[in-house]
């Protein structure tokens, strides 16, 4: 065998044996919005960075809020990317996104090559009413982006799980979306700060999630390592395998300054990539 058909085998067995470290065997991606300010310091090292600790997917979100990266287009996040050796398949935009710039929103999601878009939460989050508006709109966004080729995903913060005319909107919108039509991305960290309980909610929806940000929590704390926290991770993928989720992503950003009921939270000391890191050796560690 000639020597250069020996080292492509080589690459191509160390490939697939870090596919399988990862959960699930599926390729680990990371939150992109904790390293905005990482990224308008060294564009290129920090992906560079991200993917030698073991990541290959960026989730992706807009950096129009951020001075230094507001002009990089497409085609600038998909040649960093690829020096890198990351890939992406989803994207993150604002609720003003789609129902103000509809057609730049799409065009930019194909742009990236994104498979499927996250739509945030509306203005609209007081009452349970406004939950079942923000549900229609989903819906109704979902079958517009299917006509142009994108899944429509809606990720939850901590606000999904505080109870608003003693009912939880995580409920109201996944009891009123079309499952066809709507799919879920659940972080479970998030989910936790807003005093839901992850497995419980993992295992009350089979078949809407399609993608897992695997965020830990500690009370008091404002950020830690994906695997240092409280969270009960084997339960957590017990359940993800179950429901045949394939899309896993780090997440190490603050819950803030206070918790939801006023206390001050301990913020990390912790670098933001730092952080990453120890997440990846922590998540590219689960047996499956």
């Amino acid at each position: 065998m000639k020597q250069s058909a020996v080292v492509a085998a080589g690459m191509a067995f160390a490939d697939a044996r870090s596919l399988m470290a990862n959960p699930m065997g599926q390729p680990l991606g990371f939150q992109t919005y904790e390293i905005i300010q990482h990224l308008s310091e060294d564009w290129q090292g920090t992906w560079n960075k991200m993917a030698s600790y073991g990541y290959k997917v960026a989730d992706l979100v807009t950096f129009g809020g951020s001075p230094q990266l507001k002009d990089k287009t497409a085609k600038d996040i998909l040649s960093a990317l690829t020096a890198a050796g990351l890939t992406c398949t989803n994207g993150h935009f604002s609720y003003g996104a789609w129902t103000e710039k509809y057609a730049e929103s799409v065009q930019y999601a194909h742009d990236l090559g994104l498979k499927s878009v996250v739509c945030a939460l509306g203005p609209r989050r007081k009452t349970a009413d406004d939950y079942k508006w923000m549900a229609d709109q989903l819906n109704n966004l979902g079958k517009k982006l299917a006509g142009d080729g994108l899944m429509l995903g809606y990720h939850n913060h901590e606000i999904e799980f505080v109870a608003v005319d003693g009912q939880i909107p995580w409920d109201i919108l996944l009891t009123n979306t079309d499952p066809k039509l709507v799919h879920y991305q659940i972080d479970v960290g998030n989910l936790t700060f807003g005093g839901g309980n992850a497995v419980e909610y993992l295992a009350k929806y089979p078949g809407r999630y399609f993608s897992l940000h695997c965020k830990d929590f500690v009370k008091g704390q404002a950020s830690v390592p994906v695997g240092t926290g409280t969270l009960d991770w084997k339960k957590i993928f017990a359940i993800a395998k179950q429901q045949g989720i394939k899309s896993y992503v780090a997440e190490v950003g603050a819950y803030g300054i206070s918790s939801l009921d006023g206390a001050k939270l301990e913020q990390s000391k912790l670098d933001v990539l730092e952080s990453f890191r120890q997440s990846a050796e922590f998540l590219k560690s689960i047996k499956n």
